[in-house]
C-alpha cells in the first residue's frame, strides 16, 4: 500500500506542499524507504510549481506592473518589476527560455519585506513582446 502511494503524483504534490518544499523523492523515500528515487518523475514535480505571470502596465521605459499568482507561495496582482542585467542563469518566468548571466531581464523591486518572488526573472525581449502600449 505504501509503495502506491509514493507513486502517486497527488499525493507527492501533497506531502512536498505539508513539509514546506521539500522534494517528492523525500517525501516518497519517507514513505516506502525501499523504493527508489528514480521511480518518481521529476516532471510531476515541476507541475507543481507552474505560476500565472502577466504584463499589466508600463509606468516608464525601466518598470512594468506584473500581475503574478503562484498557487503554492504568493499571489500579487499589481507587482512592479525594474529592468536590469541577470548577474546568474535562470529561466523566464512569462516564456520558460533559458536566461543568460548578462541578459536584459525585468526583477520584482526590492523591498520590506523582501517578495517571495524576488528570485525571478523576466527576458526583457519576451517583456517588450507581451507589454502593452
Amino acid at each position: 500500500m505504501q509503495a502506491d502511494l509514493a507513486d502517486d503524483g497527488c499525493w507527492c504534490a501533497a506531502l512536498r506542499l505539508l513539509d514546506g518544499g521539500s522534494s517528492c523523492e523525500w517525501a516518497a523515500s519517507r514513505l516506502a524507504p525501499r523504493l527508489e528515487a528514480a521511480k518518481v518523475p521529476a516532471a510531476k514535480i515541476d507541475a507543481c510549481r507552474e505560476c500565472v505571470v502577466r504584463v499589466l502596465d508600463r509606468v516608464s521605459a525601466k518598470i512594468v506592473v506584473v500581475y503574478w499568482c503562484d498557487a503554492t507561495s504568493c499571489r500579487y496582482g499589481d507587482q512592479l518589476w525594474r529592468v536590469g542585467v541577470s548577474r546568474r542563469r535562470g529561466r523566464c518566468a512569462l516564456s520558460g527560455a533559458p536566461i543568460k548571466a548578462g541578459d536584459a531581464v525585468y526583477r520584482p523591486r526590492q523591498g520590506r519585506p523582501r517578495p517571495v518572488n524576488a528570485a525571478a526573472m523576466m527576458l526583457a525581449a519576451e517583456v517588450e513582446r507581451v507589454s502593452p502600449g
